[in-house]
């Protein structure tokens, strides 16, 4: 981004809303930049759990698909980390929370494939506006697998309404992984280990931008009862 020392810096950023849930969930939120993917463990070893946050686009070479040229965003360095941290944090068997670009991270890390744009003009997921206004008002429903980790972590509930902000989605589910969440559509909103000891939620969704429409209690499943339970 243009500073006054150059028209173009680089920097580290992070919407205020992610580290902001940690902290009314209970939980210290310490930032991390990327890292060398060979130091991922050394780095995991001093944190109680790990939130993989929303992003750009992963570049579709990391799950060995041809680029079909509407990835946005890319960085090496980004993907570099993000799918090491996610890939470190199964090993450790820390507790995660990944959302949107994160749970992506995540099913790529295992070794899951993505569609690379799965918008469509008429359908529920539509093509992301460039009106803000209407990119943070569009909602959809999803139908959440009973008795999962994210089931519980809504108090049981089966059905939620969650915002739109995404046109990519997962394809293939990572081995060892499942669906817990659809849209109307069948699109995968949610993934979960099929190993039912593991400490994870897997979120296509921003609940960081819902917190206030009820998806704190994501934030506070995280705390309370994957990190401290």
């Amino acid at each position: 981004m243009p500073t006054f020392v150059s028209d173009r810096t680089d920097l580290y950023t992070l919407g205020a809303e992610y580290p902001q849930s940690v902290l009314d969930a209970g939980g210290l939120a310490l930032l991390l930049p990327h890292h060398d993917p060979a130091d991922a463990e050394r780095v995991l070893e001093g944190f109680d759990g790990l939130v993989l946050v929303g992003g750009d686009d992963i570049h579709p070479g990391r799950y060995g698909r041809p680029d079909e040229g509407v990835s946005k965003g890319t960085s090496e360095s980004a993907d570099e980390s993000d799918l090491a941290f996610a890939a470190a944090a199964m090993r450790l068997a820390i507790p995660l929370f990944a959302i949107c670009r994160g749970y992506q991270a995540l099913n790529v890390a295992m070794g899951g494939t993505l569609h690379q744009d799965f918008t469509s003009d008429d359908g529920i997921h539509r093509p992301i506006s460039d009106t803000p206004d209407e990119v943070m008002g569009a909602r959809h429903h999803i139908r959440v697998a009973p008795g999962s980790q994210l089931s519980k972590a809504y108090g049981g509930a089966t059905h939620r309404k969650v915002n739109s902000i995404h046109h990519q989605a997962i394809d293939d589910v990572a081995p060892g992984f499942h669906p817990v969440a659809w849209a109307q559509d069948g699109t995968i909103e949610a993934i979960e280990p099929d190993d039912e000891r593991a400490r994870v939620i897997a979120v296509q969704w921003h609940p960081e931008k819902l917190r206030h429409e009820g998806d704190d209690v994501l934030f506070r499943h995280f705390i309370e009862t994957l990190v401290l339970g």
